[in-house]
């Protein structure tokens, strides 16, 4: 009678290989190693697909994942750590910085500055410094996005 090694586990196809006296039984040897192959290959195919559908959804203060709306000053979005979870659907996202959002609003943001911000605060008595915190700040916030974490890069 000839074992279906179809039915067999990984596990246990790695362990029947490990016992088997291959000398002989060189057909039934050769039938283990394509066996472990193809569920390799397979293996690797389906993190591949899992990777190439994998889709960021990058949001402007809402989850990735729910899409609820996450406010600025929230408890999860003010949390130390560049991953953080949803406290609607608990699932993970990170928080990225759009560089190009960062550029883009760095100039009117610096004009605005320049002929607004600062005046108000040296009138105040503040130092000048302070503006440009402020500026800064604005920035940031305008240009955070919440990204979907990727669970099958890691695999």
């Amino acid at each position: 009678m000839e074992p279906n090694y179809s039915k067999y586990s990984t596990p246990e196809l790695e362990q029947t290989l490990q016992s088997i006296d291959q000398s002989a039984f060189p057909e039934r040897t050769a039938e283990i190693k394509q066996e472990l192959s193809s569920r390799q290959t397979e293996v690797k195919s389906d993190s591949a697909a899992k990777n190439e559908a994998f889709e960021a959804n990058e949001q402007f203060y809402r989850c990735p994942n729910c899409e609820v709306k996450i406010g600025l000053f929230s408890k999860t979005a003010n949390k130390w750590g560049k991953v953080k979870n949803c406290p609607d659907c608990g699932e993970p996202f990170t928080t990225t910085i759009k560089f190009k959002v960062f550029i883009l609003a760095f100039f009117p943001m610096f004009i605005i500055h320049l002929f607004l911000l600062k005046p108000i605060v040296l009138a105040l008595g503040l130092n000048k410094s302070i503006s440009i915190g402020i500026m800064c700040g604005i920035i940031t916030v305008l240009s955070m996005r919440f990204k979907r974490v990727n669970v099958g890069a890691g695999t």
